[in-house]
């Protein structure tokens, strides 16, 4: 019988000018972007704890610290390939990944399809195997008052 297990993950940033916003792996047009000391994609961050969660590997944190600069400016999708890399020596495939961003603007829609396939691709799914939503704060805290971002995401995975 397959061993299935599950993880969720979270991460938030601060919003500052001079940074690109970055969500997904997808470059979103904005005059603000995360701080970090990586690229700082909140959306890949909190998919790369909860894989790591599931998996029973610790967190992102522990396996990419902000102390170490080779991760200096680094592609959050560059970690997330490095995560899967350790998913599937550990013997498991991702199933799928839902994810949640909160963020007061921009909108996200026009670029969900472009994140949803970057993820796709790097967690050797189908898109409909990753699924994005994005949501606001209603005004409310940091979130809401446009100077921090944040995710969640599950995701499942089971042994190969």
């Amino acid at each position: 019988m397959a061993d299935f297990r599950s993880g969720i993950g979270y991460d938030i940033h601060r919003l500052v000018e001079g940074r690109k916003l970055i969500l997904g792996g997808v470059e979103i047009p904005s005059e603000r972007g995360l701080m970090g000391h990586s690229d700082a994609d909140v959306l890949t961050h909190a998919i790369c704890d909860a894989l790591l969660g599931a998996a029973g590997m610790g967190d992102i944190g522990r396996h990419f610290p902000d102390s170490d600069q080779r991760y200096k400016d680094a592609s959050s999708l560059a970690l997330l390939d490095a995560v899967l890399a350790l998913i599937l020596q550990h013997g498991y495939d991702v199933i799928n990944v839902d994810a949640t961003v909160i963020i007061e603007r921009p909108k996200l829609a026009p670029y969900m399809a472009a994140m949803r396939q970057a993820l796709s691709e790097k967690l050797r799914v189908p898109p409909d195997a990753v699924n994005i939503k994005a949501k606001t704060n209603e005004g409310l805290g940091d979130i809401g008052a446009g100077n921090a971002a944040a995710a969640f995401a599950t995701c499942s995975l089971k042994d190969h």
